[in-house]
């Protein structure tokens, strides 16, 4: 196939529902919708994972750790030859592309600048690329968010890079933007967007040639709110600036690392933190929400969802926000979780809004907080808590059934919820696959990890887990906070903050 049809057909794959997503990997959780499923995985199986074959096949090297989650394009010609390649971002502000089938040098490899030096909190030693870019087939264009330190403080930037060189292909975009507001940090009536005191945590999103990115705070430290920044993907022109809550404070939108959420339809999903909520009686601050805004009204917020004690969660720092919007394929469904360990099903038509009773479809009370965003394949919904088993539940109709549990219970801390991705062939040979750190607080430092595979069928089922021992040739490294592996044709690529990401497969001589 050449080059022009691989980026044709992906490109077709990815206009509003989940499939073909085995051609390429160009966005966060494989698709908009962010389902986390990969449903032409014709390689990898239940029978053959379990059979003794998978396990690690080789090391890529980089510099710094690696929260943003690996993409992968096919058949693409580099240096005069034609490779699989892996995309890599990490906090030292480095971005590469390897050859994702064997061990060696990065095909390229460039720097956007010096990370900076972050001392305390969640992210150390250094902040740089922590959001999963996003890759643009049609103007061979991966989209990365870099920090860097100034003399005035913090300064983000937007780039687009040239998927074959590294080169940009524009002008970078400094970050900036403003909204009328009343809110922290605001003057006469104008809010700044603060760089220096946010955190670009969101995985990007491209939708309708629009590139969309969002922010949070760091650690609840104010002043600081939720913005979301829109950008064209050809000229890196910004298009739309949104603040949620320009006349209070906070309702950063961070999502454990998930991206914004799209139906193609020209509607964007976003899920705040904890902080100011007053649209219930006529305001515009949507702290604690999940929201949905229209890009073609400036991104407006058309349609809300806040719990009705939303009050009470917001005080104490309980976000709905720790997960992304999963929208469901053909069910205008979203499901989102939140600190608490609750399920919330929304209707991606009609959010439900707030009242004294929760306007949801659904909700359910699970063990431990939620991070990131659950797994969505064949008409089953995949998640798991802090503290809790794997669980799976049937879609039927808009509610979900009751639960499956996994036979692995987590005994670990607080934000230490596993990563899901799920690979298959169509509704077949369905594989759910976790990665999750057996003990610490996943706070700050490395701390070692875990990958395990489970039945989709049948979540009861492990079939692989990797072993304890760092001297195993299995052993996965350190776990890579939130960070779901990427399994596309035959292999998975898992994240570390060891500086290197690991390659799992099928071992030499295996059918």
């Amino acid at each position: 196939m050449s080059k022009k049809s691989v980026a044709l057909s992906v490109l077709a794959a990815c206009a509003l529902a989940p499939m073909s997503y085995s051609q390429a990997v160009t966005t966060y959780h494989y698709n908009n919708f962010r389902t986390g499923a990969n449903t032409e995985e014709t390689i990898l199986t239940p029978s053959n994972v379990a059979s003794g074959q998978f396990g690690k096949l080789f090391s890529l090297a980089v510099n710094g750790q690696v929260y943003a989650q690996p993409l992968y394009v096919p058949a693409l010609t580099i240096n005069n030859a034609v490779h699989n390649v892996l995309y890599v971002a990490t906090e030292n502000n480095d971005v590469y592309a390897f050859d994702a089938d064997a061990a060696g040098p990065a095909l390229w490899h460039v720097n956007l600048g010096a990370a900076q030096a972050f001392c305390c909190g969640d992210l150390t030693p250094q902040v740089g690329i922590t959001s999963t870019p996003v890759i643009d087939l049609s103007r061979m264009a991966i989209y990365v968010v870099s920090a860097t330190q100034t003399g005035l403080g913090t300064q983000f930037t937007l780039h687009s890079l040239d998927i074959r060189t590294g080169a940009d292909r524009v002008n970078p975009a400094v970050v900036k933007g403003s909204v009328a507001g009343t809110g922290d940090g605001s003057s006469g009536g104008v809010l700044n967007f603060n760089p220096t005191m946010h955190w670009q945590r969101t995985a990007l999103l491209l939708d309708n040639g629009i590139v969309y990115f969002a922010f949070g705070g760091h650690q609840d430290t104010p002043p600081y709110h939720g913005w979301i920044f829109a950008y064209d993907a050809t000229s890196l022109r910004r298009l739309m600036v949104k603040c949620t809550t320009p006349n209070g404070s906070d309702g950063g939108i961070w999502q454990g690392g998930a991206g914004l959420s799209a139906t193609g339809d020209g509607y964007i999903y976003a899920v705040t933190g904890n902080g100011t909520f007053d649209a219930s009686t006529g305001g515009s601050d949507y702290g604690m929400s999940v929201i949905k805004l229209n890009a073609r009204q400036n991104l407006a917020v058309t349609d809300y969802f806040a719990a009705s004690n939303e009050a009470a969660l917001s005080n104490d720092d309980i976000d709905m926000g720790t997960t992304g919007p999963l929208l469901v394929p053909g069910a205008n469904v979203i499901v989102n979780g939140d600190k608490a360990g609750r399920m919330y099903v929304t209707n991606a038509n009609a959010l439900g809004g707030f009242s004294a009773t929760d306007h949801s479809l659904q909700e359910w009370q699970s063990v431990g907080p939620f991070f990131g965003t659950p797994a969505f394949y064949n008409s089953t919904l995949y998640y798991w808590g802090t503290g809790g088993s794997m669980q799976a539940r049937q879609l039927h109709g808009s509610t979900f059934s009751s639960p499956v549990s996994g036979p692995v219970t987590t005994t670990f801390g607080y934000e230490a919820a596993p990563a899901l991705t799920v690979s298959a062939n169509g509704n077949q040979d369905g594989i759910v696959w976790a990665t999750y750190p057996p003990s610490g607080l996943a706070w700050g430092p490395a701390f070692p990890g875990v990958l395990q595979a489970f039945d989709a069928s049948n979540v009861g089922t492990l079939l692989w887990t990797s072993p304890a021992d760092s001297t195993s040739p299995d052993y996965t490294g350190s776990w890579s906070k939130w960070c779901p592996p990427t399994v596309v044709n035959g292999k998975l690529y898992l994240a570390t903050f060891d500086g290197a990401v690991n390659v799992y497969g099928l071992k030499a001589g295996s059918n």
